[in-house]
């Protein structure tokens, strides 16, 4: 998208422009490669990805911004000119609630490790399911190949009532987790028919 404008230089002839900068605070009208047309006002030009934001009024809370690779962009149908002395087309930057933003990431975060300790390593898709469905009604975690429910109960390979595993002390434990899991079992094979 490059200019096809034309600026004034110290020495008073026309040369090309050679940045986007240019149509910062401009409202235009762009289509893309998918001929998608896009109306709003330049936000900002990032040189590192070579993308401008857009700014688009939203049915929700006012603003919305848009991303668009500059390579995306087959042409710009339409921009509004702007004198040089007017400042009124930019936008005004908000502060940035840092603190919100590292709170966000930190969930994030969190909650991706929780995804990532739910999932077993080396196991069967069958082994897999089988701890999704346990974990819906009852704390469970991998242990290598080996599920572990309520701290107390082992079910290892292949995973059936009769690979259940726990001690003396927790047998209310061990009968609660095989009624679970043959029932689990009965309808994860019917899920399968």
């Amino acid at each position: 998208m490059e200019s096809t404008g034309r600026r004034k230089s110290s020495t008073g002839t026309s040369t090309p422009k050679k940045t986007t900068e240019w149509l910062i605070g401009r409202k235009i009208k762009i289509k893309t490669a998918s001929n998608e047309e896009i109306q709003g006002r330049i936000y900002t030009y990032d040189r590192m990805t070579n993308s401008i934001a857009s700014t688009q009024h939203t049915t929700r809370k006012g603003l919305g911004f848009r991303i668009i690779k500059i390579s995306h962009i087959k042409e710009v149908l339409s921009n509004e000119e702007m004198n040089n002395n007017d400042t009124t087309n930019y936008l005004p930057i908000n502060y940035v609630q840092v603190e919100r933003l590292n709170q966000r990431e930190l969930n994030g975060v969190k909650h991706m490790r929780q995804r990532v300790a739910k999932m077993g390593v080396g196991v069967t898709k069958e082994a897999q399911d089988i701890f999704d469905a346990l974990s819906k009604t009852l704390p469970c975690r991998w242990s290598n190949d080996t599920i572990v429910v309520l701290d107390e109960v082992l079910i290892q390979a292949p995973y059936g009532i009769e690979n259940c595993k726990a001690n003396a002390s927790s047998a209310a434990s061990l009968a609660r987790v095989k009624k679970v899991l043959e029932g689990e079992r009965r309808r994860l094979e019917k899920s399968k028919k």
